[in-house]
């Protein structure tokens, strides 16, 4: 059975994409991942499933999303698939069309609550065209997933359609035994992810002028990226923050290893990342890396499972500078968290989770033994 799986970004940084489609693809579904090709974009690395990149004139804004549905549509129609794997809402316009065309079946999987994100908040037309897309198509699907319980939740009752929970989880990484005398030297904060608004970067940044023995990595690249590279030069601290760029998912673990501890912040300005269970809170757990976490109900969960997670009460530059001084002042208490972070790493892996996502696979589009000796 082929399945084409659809996202709008680079693939190569897409780490929970590429885990789905190589899981299908290991089962015995013909995978192939449509994703989008920017600039300079270099030739794809070698996976166990093909690729695809569209590429766009327009980069962003409804034009891009417009473009970016009518090339997608047109390549969908020139390699027909048996079903479509339908990536966020801004997949979902082609995936429809091409559902009703073809009479193929899709599945959805919302990475986030698309309606929600900060970039729609000030945008009422905008956000009422991608609510009337998704309670119009989400319905139709097969079948829905969602990274976590609460946006489970929330979506579930939003769309009248049942959804899924699939966590980001990584594939479980055997690492060296921690330098903690190392990380002490380094005395790395890590931000791993996106650069977008409402992240709480900029709030990260300014924190850097109370921590002045300390150095911020920021392993990622978005379109904040340029505001928060002259907010660095603006408060000369160009040598304490360091712009990593994008980062191929199988080093970004060498980097947070070697940091002291990790950070995941966000602003309170959207429901999409009030209920977030970002995927970077599980890398750092296969980093064996204490985090600061905001406190926010998924984490809230986490933090009372799992001792390696610390959570900030709010968005405050003072109280997450102490907070990070206090790890560094209790190392008793830091090495207990590392300990922890070993654990959680062996609990929250891919290779359990993806057990999740095969069952409705099975039920919906079972696989007959001669596709399964293809």
């Amino acid at each position: 059975m082929r399945f084409n799986l659809l996202v709008t970004n680079d693939i190569r940084y897409d780490q929970r994409m590429i885990r789905i489609a190589s899981t299908l693809q290991k089962e015995g579904y013909q995978v192939l991942l449509i994703g989008r090709k920017k600039k300079d974009t270099p030739p794809l690395p070698l996976y166990p499933f093909k690729t695809n990149l569209l590429t766009c004139y327009f980069k962003s804004g409804i034009l891009f999303y417009l473009e970016f549905n009518l090339r997608l549509f047109l390549f969908l129609s020139a390699n027909k698939a048996d079903a479509l794997y339908a990536v966020d809402f801004d997949t979902l316009p082609a995936s429809y069309i091409y559902h009703l065309l073809f009479s193929k079946p899709f599945v959805f999987d919302s990475h986030e609550l698309f309606t929600e994100v900060p970039e729609l908040q000030h945008h009422p037309l905008k956000k009422w065209i991608w609510e009337m897309v998704g309670k119009i198509i989400i319905p139709k699907a097969t079948f829905s997933f969602t990274v976590s319980e609460s946006l489970a939740q929330l979506l579930s009752k939003k769309y009248a359609s049942s959804f899924i929970t699939i966590r980001n989880l990584p594939i479980k990484k055997s690492i060296d035994p921690i330098d903690i005398l190392q990380r002490r030297k380094n005395k790395w904060i890590y931000y791993q992810g996106m650069l977008h608004q409402g992240r709480g970067i900029e709030l990260l940044i300014q924190t850097m002028k109370l921590l002045p023995d300390w150095t911020l990595i920021l392993a990622g690249d978005g379109d904040k990226s340029p505001e928060l590279k002259t907010l660095t030069n603006q408060l000369n601290l160009e040598k304490q923050v360091i712009f990593k760029g994008m980062v191929q998912a199988n080093d970004l673990i060498n980097l947070a290893k070697n940091a002291w501890i990790g950070i995941n912040i966000l602003e309170n300005t959207s429901l999409s990342y009030y209920y977030s269970l970002a995927n970077k809170t599980f890398d750092y757990f296969q980093a064996r890396l204490p985090a600061i976490h905001i406190d926010f109900p998924e984490y809230r969960l986490l933090a009372e499972e799992n001792q390696n997670i610390i959570l900030l009460e709010k968005m405050d530059g003072k109280l997450l500078a102490k907070t990070i001084e206090d790890t560094w002042k209790d190392q008793n208490l830091y090495e207990s968290m590392v300990v922890a972070a070993e654990e959680a790493a062996k609990k929250y892996t891919w290779e359990e989770e993806s057990k999740k996502l095969l069952v409705p696979f099975a039920t919906y589009f079972p696989l007959s033994n001669d596709m399964l000796h293809k």
